[in-house]
């Protein structure tokens, strides 16, 4: 059986690598199942001396090489897996966010309930800094497909205009129109939908 480890959400610690933080004088690792929100979250461990299963969150196992046996699996409390890995997870790539900003109709102007999402949305850039934001415009299905790939763009060049104003430092921002296409609401042609009217802000 050769040395593999198949994973969801994980955290692997090398403790030979980070020895000084982590563990003292300790080479093996430690595999722990992390929460991924979501209801289908396991994890199988494999040595060549056979395999273990994680199925619960904090759910843990030890190992030195692909040759020992895996340890008996046990469990951490977040508060010890905060304590133990807190540096390890501080340093590991942040799950992308999103949120969603509404136009008025046959319009470039937000709502009102919108300046206050995209205001939030700011902070939550200045946290993550420097980040790649990417921003995707939607338009309902009033007029041609042509003209609202065209709003759906303009749209999106407005939050990445004001983004750019505001002075955000950003890896990368990227504005992009899908006009009709990937609708919020599914309408059938010629219906104004105040939720397709959209443009999606991912910060990653």
């Amino acid at each position: 059986m050769k040395n593999q480890f198949i994973f969801s959400i994980a955290l692997f610690v090398i403790g030979s690598l980070i020895a000084g933080l982590l563990f003292s004088n300790s080479s093996k690792t430690t595999v722990v199942l992390l929460n991924n929100e979501k209801k289908q979250n396991a994890v199988v461990v494999s040595t060549n001396k056979g395999s273990s299963q994680l199925d619960k969150v904090g759910g843990y196992v030890d190992l030195k090489d692909k040759d020992s046996a895996i340890s008996e699996v046990k469990t951490m409390t977040e508060e010890e897996i905060k304590r133990r890995f807190g540096k390890v997870l501080a340093a590991s790539p942040k799950k992308p966010v999103s949120y969603m900003v509404y136009f008025k109709p046959k319009s470039e102007e937000l709502t009102k309930e919108s300046k206050e999402v995209l205001a939030t949305a700011i902070e939550m850039m200045k946290k993550r800094t420097p980040c790649v934001v990417d921003l995707i415009g939607h338009t309902d299905t009033k007029g041609s497909n042509e003209l609202n790939i065209k709003v759906s763009m303009k749209r999106a060049k407005l939050i990445e205009s004001i983004l750019k104003d505001r002075g955000i430092e950003v890896l990368s921002l990227n504005a992009k129109g899908y006009g009709e296409e990937d609708l919020q609401v599914k309408t059938a042609d010629n219906v104004a939908e105040a939720k397709n009217r959209n443009v999606e802000i991912f910060i990653k």
